[in-house]
């Protein structure tokens, strides 16, 4: 068999959780459940082309030709879930003050070239996207809430807010121990370029966590909430953040059980467990 690539990546603009790739040559293949893989066929023009579905419980649509049983062997054979994230280069939007990570934009391989040219705005959710329900603002107490307005919407425009109005955005080389090395990017400083940031500075999940007022923290906290099904799916995280997005996530069981393979650690088994089977049990009804 070729030499086949098993990694993970996390999925932005906006934030949309972890894949799991399998790679060879002539095929790539990704899933967000461990479940339904969508396959991509790299064509004459080396651009990746998707109109396969192969299923691990034996459904889809890729049919098994010499050309593709090498592909059916990797993911049937592939190691156990979750695969190493590969993803080590990353787009930061920078806050205006202090110029700083603030929220993460995009992240990619990082044995390739990052772009020159990105989308410097960050958006909470997908475009007509409103299920993200903040209990910060719901209540109609917060100061910046406002009734007509999504509260994806509110959180975009706190960070846009926070990063100023022209966004500067930058690249960074993640290392092993958190830190990272700043790389191009857009509107940076003299002297931005080749800097070298602790792994202090980045926040640990998507946004920054601390904000001087108040009502603005609570948000960015609910938004992680929200998001912890798939936050949970990260790799070395703190012990405490893992068993606060652990709680999290239990109060949205279908989330959690869908990404159920890809958790690399679990604190709170039982409390899970009794997730699990309530997803089950919706499911089934």
């Amino acid at each position: 068999m070729s030499a086949v690539r098993y990694y993970s990546m996390r999925r932005f603009s906006p934030y949309q959780g972890t894949v799991q790739i399998t790679e060879l040559p002539d095929f790539r293949a990704v899933t967000s459940d461990g479940i339904a893989w969508r396959v991509q066929f790299l064509n004459q023009r080396s651009r990746l082309s998707s109109h396969a579905v192969w299923r691990a419980d034996g459904g889809g649509n890729l049919i098994e030709t010499a050309r593709t049983s090498e592909l059916i062997q990797a993911l049937q054979e592939h190691p156990p879930f979750p695969f190493p994230p590969q993803d080590k280069l990353e787009l930061w939007l920078l806050d205006a003050r202090e110029q700083k990570p603030l929220a993460i934009l995009a992240s990619t391989l990082g044995r390739i070239k990052p772009p020159r040219s990105v989308d410097t705005r960050w958006h909470a959710t997908l475009a007509e996207d409103d299920s993200f329900v903040a209990p910060s603002l719901a209540s109609g107490t917060a100061a910046i809430s406002s009734s007509h307005i999504p509260h994806s919407q509110v959180l975009s425009r706190c960070v846009q807010k926070a990063a100023g109005p022209l966004e500067r955005a930058q690249w960074f080389r993640r290392e092993d121990d958190g830190s990272g090395i700043g790389l191009h990017g857009n509107r940076l400083d003299d002297g931005h370029v080749g800097r070298k940031l602790g792994c202090d500075v980045f926040p640990e999940l998507l946004l920054r966590e601390t904000w001087e007022v108040e009502q603005e923290q609570s948000l960015v906290s609910n938004y992680h909430d929200w998001q912890a099904p798939c936050l949970l799916t990260h790799s070395k995280l703190l012990r405490s953040t893992r068993d606060r997005l652990e709680r999290a996530a239990c109060r949205q069981a279908e989330k959690l059980y869908k990404v159920r393979h890809f958790l690399p650690e679990i604190i709170n088994q039982d409390l899970l467990n009794v997730a699990f089977v309530e997803a089950v049990i919706r499911r089934s009804t």
